[in-house]
């Protein structure tokens, strides 16, 4: 009862003690009206106290209503849970236990298990559970894992997890949720399998492409090797001009099938750069020496600028960078007829970074509208201009775009039909930490003639012919060895000094040339040269920062001045 109520009785009260008091005092069959008001006043007073008592009894009626339907619902929530919930005290005595806990434990939904100790639920299907929990009342350290549990005919996988409250008496509970991921670690077991078994597929694949580069390009760089020594040779005019149409051809299909090879590892997120210092004005030479005497053949002219000076050091892929430049000049000069080619680079430091501003521009067919916007898609090619004498994949600007990203730069295009196309790329190279004046390109390995004998090693016929005869003008002695193994057997019978230099193509049965050099460089007591020899460009800039296994590289076909260079500088063994 409220105080009010308190109150409202007391005043009754005192009314009707005055009212009794005045009646006992009046003469018979006559009531004051003193006493009758007394009265009066006790029955409001009472009535009033009463319907207060019974509201509060009824607030109080409701609350408690409240509550049941509180903990009616609460426990519904408890009993639904799709996680098994035990709580118990710090003597370890179950105070609650759903259904799902239950399940998970082998008992039966409607047993009692309050009052019981936790071990005697959980130890005899989750041993390693209950020792953590052990562990953990005595640490006051909650955890949350997975258990993989043998149980009759399956194995289980439960997720515990277990945590501690102190209520607002100080008594401390324990609370250990159990739920069962039988299911969900099944489908983490399938997808690790898919995940295995796609890493198998991509490793078969990679050594397919690897296979098929390697199977595609010997043919192609024998048939290049053979038009060399061909083209030595006295012909008639008619002859000639079949041999210059059978290499142009030939470096045409090389072109496409690295093309193709690069496009392929792009695609696969597996091509990555191998960043060195180089000069900057190395690319505009390689690019005059590439295209000027094509331009002047073709009556346009060719101006390569390059704003920086002569010395000027950079971080980056070179040979990648070169490629950009290399498809995009070669892209305009094949579609110039008239008129002229320009390339220009101008740069921006910023901090540790060198930022490369890049413009091709022709004055050739140009592009419509409608292709500028996809000329970097995939396949895409110069549709409006491409005839039987514009042969192309459609990858070379794709190419470019993927490179030019992956150097942290983008690539687009200006054109006019008719007027032609700028091709404008930026891309972001590093600052070397030496100065230009401390940093020296690297020198190519060459050989010094002691015995005059190099051991060739080489599985293709045709390839090993052609590297014979290139030796043989150089007047060295070619031994040949047929793959790795026999390679690494002759270095180990052999003396000091026994051959000038090994050239090991990378790519043979039973022994890669990685395998063989490591091998011939660390358990033989050969003190030359290990060149190994390889037909991807790529592969080839790649293995030139393996310093410790081979002293240098050397690119298929087999180029007469690379030869020169090695062969006949009469320098040191080493780089």
């Amino acid at each position: 009862m409220t105080m009010i109520t308190h109150v409202l009785f007391l005043a009754a009260t005192s009314s009707l003690v005055v009212a009794l008091v005045t009646v006992s005092r009046a003469e018979a069959f006559r009531i004051p009206t003193v006493a009758w008001v007394h009265a009066v006043s006790f029955l409001l007073y009472a009535v009033s106290g009463f319907t207060l008592l019974r509201r509060s009894l009824g607030k109080a009626h409701a609350r408690e209503r409240s509550i049941e339907a509180l903990a009616s619902i609460y426990n519904a929530m408890l009993e639904r849970l799709n996680s098994g919930l035990l709580v118990f005290d710090a003597d370890g005595e179950v105070q609650y236990a759903n259904p799902v806990v239950l399940s998970i434990l082998r008992r039966d939904a409607d047993s009692d298990a309050v009052g019981l100790h936790y071990s005697l639920l959980v130890d005899p299907v989750l041993v390693p559970v209950a020792e953590t929990i052990a562990d953990s009342m005595e640490t006051g350290k909650s955890f949350s894992r997975e258990y993989r549990v043998f149980i009759p005919q399956r194995t289980i996988c439960v997720r515990a997890g277990f945590l501690m409250f102190d209520d607002s008496d100080g008594k401390r509970f324990f609370v250990l949720t159990l739920e069962d991921v039988t299911a969900e670690d099944e489908t983490k077991r399938r997808l690790s399998e898919q995940l295995e078994e796609t890493k198998r597929h991509s490793i078969a694949k990679d050594n397919f492409f690897s296979n098929m580069s390697h199977e595609i390009r010997t043919p192609i760089n024998a048939i290049l090797g053979m038009t060399y020594f061909l083209k030595q040779c006295e012909l008639d005019p008619r002859a000639v001009s079949y041999v210059q149409k059978i290499e142009n051809a030939s470096e045409l299909l090389l072109g496409v099938v690295n093309d193709i090879l690069d496009f392929s590892k792009m695609r696969e997120h597996k091509f990555t750069l191998h960043p060195d210092a180089f000069k900057l004005l190395d690319i505009r030479k390689i690019l005059l020496d590439l295209f000027f005497l094509k331009a002047e053949r073709k009556g346009i002219a060719l101006s390569v600028d390059f704003d920086c000076p002569e010395d000027y050091v950079v971080v980056g892929d070179q040979f990648r960078l070169t490629q950009v430049f290399m498809n995009l000049v070669a892209n305009a000069v094949k579609f110039t007829e008239r008129g002229r080619v320009s390339v220009s680079v101008n740069l921006e430091e910023l901090g540790n970074d060198v930022i490369l501003r890049c413009q091709v521009s022709d004055t050739g067919c140009g592009l419509a509208e409608e292709s500028v916007a996809r000329i970097f898609a995939d396949f895409e090619q110069f549709s409006e201009v491409l005839n039987k004498n514009h042969e192309g994949t459609g990858l070379g600007l794709a190419i470019c775009k993927r490179l030019v990203e992956l150097m942290n730069g983008v690539i687009w295009v200006d054109s006019r039909l008719g007027k032609g196309s700028s091709f404008h790329f930026v891309v972001v190279l590093g600052v070397p930490e030496r100065k230009p004046a401390e940093i020296e390109p690297p020198a190519r390995a060459t050989v010094s003639r002691r015995s005059g004998r190099v051991l060739l090693v080489e599985d293709d016929e045709v390839n090993a012919e052609i590297a014979v005869r290139l030796l043989a003008e150089l007047g060295y002695e070619a031994e040949l060895a047929l793959d790795g193994v026999d390679a690494v057997e002759r270095c180990r019978a052999a003396t000091p000094g026994h051959y000038d230099a090994v050239l090991m193509d990378v790519h043979m049965p039973r022994m890669n040339g990685y395998s063989a050099a490591r091998l011939i460089k660390t358990e033989t007591q050969l003190d030359c040269p290990v060149f190994l020899v390889t037909a991807a460009e790529g592969e080839a800039s790649e293995m030139e920062s393996i310093h410790d296994i081979i002293d240098g590289s050397i690119l298929k076909p087999y180029n007469p001045v690379v030869f020169r260079e090695i062969f006949e500088s009469g320098a040191t063994g080493g780089k």
